[in-house]
């Protein structure tokens, strides 16, 4: 059978049609495009979904993710100790870094806020540095420091801290 011109534009004229047809009614298989706007991977994953062990929450007041700090900012995470620290994932819209909480002493620079017992750093602010301003490691930092000098006679010291 030979393919003339006649057939071949029977031939594409079914195609289309049966192509829009599939399209339309969903039978083909999602654009790979199309699947990552609905569970695109977090560009600064939070290792610390779950609430803190119990010592870093007695010592944070009980403090986790969600939690809403001041003038937006809010937590995404606290981690265990780890290396002698703990740290504190805060974001507003879209913005955020992290707070390293440690013992007074353990680090030989001078911390941007303290309490009697603990020295608290800024470090790893996303999406870059310019983005975060000095009033909202202010802010930030001194929402937590509050939250520790209020607990941090009673609470014992988290272990590893």
């Amino acid at each position: 059978m030979r393919l003339t011109f006649r057939r071949f534009a029977v031939l594409t004229l079914f195609g289309g049609a049966a192509f829009a047809l599939l399209v339309r009614f969903g039978a083909l298989p999602e654009s790979p495009v199309a699947a990552p706007s609905a569970s695109a991977p977090d560009l600064f994953p939070n290792p610390w979904p779950t609430p803190p062990p119990p010592d870093v929450a007695a010592l944070l007041g009980g403090l986790g993710p969600g939690a809403a700090l001041r003038d937006g900012w809010r937590v995404r995470g606290v981690s265990p100790v780890h290396e002698q620290r703990i740290v504190i994932d805060v974001d507003k819209s879209g913005v955020g870094f992290r707070v390293a909480l440690m013992r007074e002493g353990r680090d030989e620079r001078v911390p941007p806020k303290r309490t009697a017992r603990y020295a608290l750093y800024t470090i790893q602010p996303r999406p870059t540095a310019d983005a975060v301003h000095d009033a909202d490691y202010a802010v930030v930092l001194t929402a937590i420091a509050a939250v520790v000098t209020e607990h941090e006679a009673t609470a014992p010291v988290p272990a590893g801290l």
